[in-house]
């Protein structure tokens, strides 16, 4: 085989190889979300991995057993129980939208990654300065 052969068939299982890997790591990154009125009607994701998104429903977050931290997150049609075990985000708070991660546990989200959201305008904090 000459040289220029052996080159270019090197090049080509090189440029195979990356463009996998690149195309692995899109798919795996490219995560969505659904709210919990879609997880609620999909019976197949039962026991899988999902990341919702919802609005914490106002006067439901508690703490159970010290650690974790229960709430509720709606999407205004279906409501939906979430238990976390660890440190929440500084902008957790109630009636504000959040992302989180994990699977059903019994009638319950156990998460893994509970993230918030920002609002999207611009609120002076401290008014006429």
């Amino acid at each position: 085989m000459k040289a220029s052969r052996k080159l270019a068939l090197g090049l080509a299982v090189i440029i195979v190889a990356v463009g996998a890997v690149a195309y692995s790591g899109i798919r795996s990154a490219a995560v969505y979300y659904l709210t919990p009125t879609e997880f609620a009607g999909r019976a197949d994701l039962r026991g899988a991995q999902v990341r919702l998104a919802g609005r914490v429903v106002p006067g439901s977050v508690r703490r159970i057993d010290g650690r974790v931290v229960g709430f509720r997150i709606t999407d205004g049609a279906t409501v939906l129980d979430v238990h976390y075990d660890g440190p929440l985000p500084d902008l957790f708070a109630e009636n504000r939208d959040v992302l989180v991660e994990g699977r059903l546990g019994g009638a319950s989200l156990n998460a893994t990654r509970v993230m918030t959201t920002h609002p999207t305008e611009y609120k002076e904090g401290t008014p006429g300065r």
